[in-house]
């Protein structure tokens, strides 16, 4: 016998994105209570916050930054932003931005013990992504399938999160300054991107930590550096989602470039949160692929 299936609800912090799909897409039809939110975060520079939310001026933000000594500092969604967008759904399904990078995920668990308190019956999972920018829509795709097929809430969380633990993340990053003052990176390296003109590579380690592959000086050889990481983390083709930074012509370049390389794959290019682009900075690139 099939559950109740009505009061979905999937919600995504501003640090990691869930690519949802649109009314021409069959899945995105099917005769289900399906809601999508996003809790954001918030940058804050001087006396100035910055809301990560649909319309933030991430070039406003980012020369505020620029121009401020201190530098920003951000703040991740509390427990009781989560509780809001949650609302009062039945099923719940949370990811949040890497638990190595940010309080997030922590935020939304207590969030999680707080509504569990009060009603029992319902289902909330929050899952972890271990790693940042736009979700690839083929996560999504397997929620709504699983929902459609009538499948328990415990099994689509966890078909859920093993697709989350077969996603790639990688960064080109266009400056480490914020990473390094947020204490992501260490002194030193900046001081080395500072004196040298040093671009990075990174990716996200198993663990959701930033980790450098390739550091150069110059942003002139980031788009074969990240197909050469392609190549080095198995990138064999598929569904890829290039964030990006102020810097569309840079990502749809990228794309034309990965998809010559790896004729099946399909490319979507999207602008970046408010968060990512402070960590990655002006022109930077995230690029998440399912293995």
């Amino acid at each position: 016998m099939k559950r109740n299936d009505h009061g979905w609800k999937l919600v995504s912090d501003s640090g990691c994105s869930l690519l949802v799909p649109d009314e021409s897409d069959g899945l995105a039809g099917i005769d289900i209570d399906i809601d999508y939110a996003e809790v954001p975060f918030v940058i804050s520079v001087d006396n100035t916050d910055y809301i990560d939310e649909p319309g933030i001026d991430i070039e406003k933000m980012l020369e505020h930054i620029a121009n401020c000594r201190s530098g920003g500092r951000t703040s991740c969604p509390s427990p009781h932003a989560w509780l809001e967008a949650w609302g009062d759904a039945e099923n719940v399904i949370a990811f949040t931005l890497s638990a190595a990078l940010s309080g997030s995920y922590n935020s939304a668990i207590a969030a999680r013990h707080m509504a569990l308190e009060k009603y029992p019956d319902r289902n909330i999972a929050v899952i972890n992504t271990c790693g940042a920018g736009g979700l690839p829509e083929q996560l999504t795709n397997i929620i709504y399938e699983g929902i459609h097929e009538g499948d328990s809430f415990d099994a689509i969380v966890s078909a859920a999160d093993k697709a989350v633990k077969e996603t790639q993340v990688m960064f080109a990053l266009g400056s480490l300054d914020n990473l390094i003052k947020a204490g992501r990176l260490n002194k030193l390296v900046g001081y080395a991107a500072h004196r040298f003109n040093i671009s990075a590579i990174g990716v996200a380690s198993p663990g959701g930590r930033i980790e450098l592959r390739h550091k150069f000086r110059g942003m002139k050889k980031t788009y074969d550096k990240l197909i050469d990481t392609l190549r080095e983390t198995g990138f064999a083709g598929g569904e890829l989602v290039i964030s990006h930074c102020m810097n569309e012509e840079g990502a749809e370049k990228l794309g034309h470039l990965i998809k010559a390389e790896w004729l099946d794959t399909d490319v979507s290019v999207v602008p970046a949160s408010g968060l990512c682009s402070y960590y990655m900075g002006k022109d930077g690139l995230i690029i998440t692929y399912h293995e």
